[in-house]
């Protein structure tokens, strides 16, 4: 037999060396590599408990997620939420959209005069009325305070008008005890434009709902058309 090849490692023996120049699976001989076997119900055991650790961490995570993107109180979207639904990627969205802003009338007469528990009821009372009324393919947030923000998927201005007109009717129909009269709010809307950013839609929902505001309240109205971009070269 041929010597085997020295070992550049003393902790090595030849046969080793030698055994495994000649593609023999010496590693056998060595207890330390030798599998051990296992019954069949221990296997199916520890199966299950990685099985239930994992489910166990997806769901911590799905709770993480919740509580960075969800408002606690409304169980609606917050503002972070929704700004990542507004980050995501462009063909994703649906071919016509209309973004929405709204705005309760009189909140901070509620807050002041009855309370800050009555008002987190009157906000989830409205955060009630739009989920009842949109679909799940829209996207609804509250951004902060009384202010929320809605994407309306395949709605135009008109059809996004139509649905704020039925909540508003929803609201009328079922008064709130607490307060003196129904619980209104005032809306801005802009269906997005093909070449224009949703952000740009946005702004212009927020401006239309500002003259909703000065024009009396309770009132929707829809945004102007974006302005188209000049060309001044040449």
């Amino acid at each position: 037999m041929a010597a085997a090849p020295p070992s550049k490692n003393p902790l090595i023996p030849p046969e080793f060396i030698r055994a495994r120049s000649q593609g023999l699976a010496y590693c056998r001989h060595f207890s330390v590599c030798r599998r051990k076997s296992v019954p069949p119900t221990l296997l199916h055991h520890r199966r299950a408990q990685l099985v239930s650790r994992i489910v166990e961490l997806q769901q911590a995570l799905a709770q993480a997620e919740r509580a960075l993107n969800c408002d606690d109180l409304t169980e609606l979207l917050n503002r972070r939420g929704f700004r990542r639904a507004c980050d995501a990627p462009a063909d994703s969205m649906p071919a016509v959209l209309s973004c929405v802003m709204i705005d309760l009338d009189g909140f901070k007469a509620i807050n002041d005069n009855l309370g800050h528990c009555a008002g987190d009821a009157v906000l989830t009372r409205f955060a009630g009325a739009l989920k009842r009324r949109l679909r799940p393919r829209d996207i609804v947030a509250r951004l902060g305070g009384d202010e929320f923000a809605l994407l309306l998927a395949d709605a135009k201005s008109q059809e996004a008008e139509h649905i704020l007109k039925r909540i508003q009717r929803d609201l009328q129909h079922n008064l709130d005890t607490a307060l003196a009269g129904p619980l209104q709010f005032s809306a801005g809307i802009a269906a997005k434009k093909p070449d224009e950013f949703l952000a740009q839609a946005l702004a212009r929902a927020d401006a239309a709902l500002l003259r909703a505001k000065k024009q009396g309240k309770n009132r929707i109205v829809r945004a102007t058309a974006p302005t188209p971009c000049r060309n001044d070269a040449g």
